[in-house]
Parts: C-alpha cells; structure tokens; sequence
C-alpha cells in the first residue's frame, strides 16, 4: 500500500491528468476535421479520399471522445 500523497502533490497530479484530458479531447477534435477534410476535399484527390479520411476520422472520434473516459475511469480515486 502506498503512503497518501501531500495535498500540494495531489493537487499537481490532479492538474497534469486534466490537462492530458484536456490534449486528447483538442488532438481528437483536430484530427477528426482532418479526416474530413480528407474525406470531402481536395486534399488527396479530387472528390475526397474515403480509404485515408474515414479512418483518420475515426480515430479522431475515439481520441476525443472514449480516451478521455477511459483515462478518468483509470485516475478516478478510490473513495
């Protein structure tokens, strides 16, 4: 069992954890426009590029929507 850590420790932890909440829901929602606009723009070819946009955007979806659950879930303190 590990000794309970000083309220200034926890407080530093507790700010590190919501600012990767934070990175993997902004990174997620960057790459979701990305995989969109490799969909439906010009950016590969013309008229989109379904085989590269849909599983960028997918992965987008996941990083900014279910990794930051996930995370919570795993740091949430036992209370």
């Amino acid at each position: 069992m590990t000794p309970p850590l000083p309220p200034a420790e926890r407080e530093r932890l507790a700010r590190v954890r919501f600012t990767i909440i934070a990175a993997a829901r902004a990174s997620g929602v960057v790459l979701m426009l990305f995989g969109m606009w490799i969909l439906f723009g010009n950016l590969i070819r013309e008229g989109g590029q379904i085989a590269i946009g849909l599983p960028v955007f997918a992965i987008g979806l996941f990083e900014a929507l279910v990794l930051p659950q996930i995370l919570a879930a795993r740091w949430r303190s036992d209370r």
